[in-house]
């Protein structure tokens, strides 16, 4: 994972990546947006692409040969978690793990009305989706909300052990 943190402590690299989650770009593209020689935005790419944070297809155009688009892996998040005492890095697979939606009501609920729409088409289908996506939205805020008290109440557990190690020791 240090590789990981090397390849975004890069500033080109982080643009890139800023840009290509936006939408798809091919090389001249962001080398235009970002005022950078193309050379140099293929040798980022390229970097990018074998650690696993970038995918590439190609399109045909009208003229020409077809072009490569670079866009972010449908199969990668990162998450990094530093606070006093702690620190990780965790490489998610995005994935349906039902053991999770066991324990979180809501979030099972929502997959449940996603299953159930899969039929629908056109304007119900996509004002569906939008609900759907609104109500994850609401989901993921209440579950990173809850992640911070859990961190909150980490430290202070840390802290509480870590003081109580240290009384112990000046004491015998």
């Amino acid at each position: 994972m240090k590789v990981l943190l090397d390849m975004l402590g890069n500033e080109t690299r982080r643009e890139i990546l800023l840009q290509l989650s936006k939408r798809p770009c091919y090389v001249s593209q962001l080398s235009q947006k970002l005022q950078t020689g193309q050379k140099a935005i293929i040798e980022h790419l390229e970097l990018l692409r074998e650690a696993g944070l970038l995918e590439t297809r190609f399109e045909k155009i009208e003229k020409g040969r077809p072009r490569k688009y670079y866009e972010i892996s449908d199969d990668f998040i990162l998450e990094i978690r530093i606070s006093p005492g702690f620190f990780t890095i965790e490489k998610l697979l995005p994935r349906i793990n039902e053991e999770v939606l066991e324990t979180l009501p809501n979030l099972k609920r929502i997959t449940e009305q996603l299953d159930e729409i899969t039929p629908l088409e056109g304007d119900d289908k996509i004002e569906e989706l939008k609900k759907i996506y609104e109500d994850l939205q609401e989901e993921e805020s209440n579950i990173t909300e809850a992640k911070k008290v859990i961190e909150y109440l980490k430290n202070q557990i840390k802290t509480e052990i870590r003081n109580e190690m240290i009384e112990r020791e000046l004491f015998f």
